[in-house]
Formats: structure tokens, C-alpha cells, sequence
């Protein structure tokens, strides 16, 4: 579900608790940047029994989109949030115009470079040193949207 500005400061501390240990602060800022209009950032998060299970926060300029960051919380990892995060964006981004999206991730983290390949997004790239603790390389992926066409 896409969060409405003024619905984010209410679930910040949930969104922020989730989220990877080592982005908190990113993510903290990032939600206050949202809050305060300062940013074009989106927020779509997903909800199990009134709680925040997941989020990803997407940024947009003109027709590309940026996954900035998603995390899914602990205990509810491996059953399907993520995946339906990204089905919600693509939906989202094809609504919008925007025809290609980007995303950065950990060369380790394998689970979430399955679930982006399994979204059809491809390596193109690589960041050496990019994150900190532990210092490790950033992979950069991408996956054109492409709309739908229709014959008569």
C-alpha cells in the first residue's frame, strides 16, 4: 500500500525498526525528508495483523525510479512481502511513465538478488566498496517496465 505523507509519521518508528540495521539512519532521514515534503520519495508498505511487515521506499525523477531501500521484518521473511512490494511498484511505475528502475544491493545479500532476478532485473554493474560495515561491494541492477501492447 502506498503511504499518503501525512499516514508516515505515525508508522516511522515501525517503518525504522525494520529496516537494515546498518540504513537506520538513512532510513530515519529519508522518512523525515517524506514527512516534511522535501523529497519525491514514495513509501508502500506492507501490513500482517495491523503491523508493518515490510516497506520500500522509491524514488522517482521523470520516467526512472530508484529502489532506495527494502526490508522486510524478521518474522515475516520468506513469505512472499517483498515480492508483493515489487508488484505493487511495478504497478505503481507503470501508472506513472516511468519505464526503467535501478536499484543497488549487496553482493552477499543473496535472497534479495533472487527475488530481484525473479522481477526480471539484471546485474549491470558494480560499486567495489561500497558499503560499510562490514565494507563489502554494491552490485547495481536494473529492469526496463514495459507496457503493455495490445493488437485489434
Amino acid at each position: 500500500m502506498l503511504l499518503e505523507n501525512f499516514e508516515i509519521p505515525d508508522l516511522k518508528a515501525e517503518i525504522t525498526a525494520i529496516g537494515d540495521p546498518f540504513f537506520h539512519g538513512n532510513t530515519s532521514l529519508y522518512i523525515e525528508e517524506i514527512i516534511n515534503n522535501k523529497s519525491n520519495h514514495k513509501v508502500f508498505i506492507a501490513e500482517r495483523g495491523g503491523n508493518v511487515a515490510g516497506f520500500l521506499i522509491l524514488s522517482s525523477v521523470m520516467d526512472e525510479a530508484e529502489i532506495i531501500e527494502v526490508a522486510v521484518a524478521e518474522n515475516f521473511r520468506r513469505n512472499g512481502i517483498a515480492s508483493g512490494l515489487m508488484s505493487e511498484i511495478f504497478d505503481w511505475c507503470l501508472k506513472n511513465g516511468i519505464t526503467q528502475i535501478f536499484l543497488e544491493v549487496r553482493e552477499s545479500n543473496f535472497p534479495a538478488r533472487e527475488c530481484y532476478r525473479k522481477f526480471g532485473f539484471s546485474e549491470n554493474g558494480c560499486r567495489k566498496n561500497y558499503y560499510r560495515n562490514p565494507v563489502e561491494n554494491a552490485l547495481l541492477m536494473s529492469k526496463k517496465i514495459v507496457l503493455p501492447t495490445f493488437s485489434i
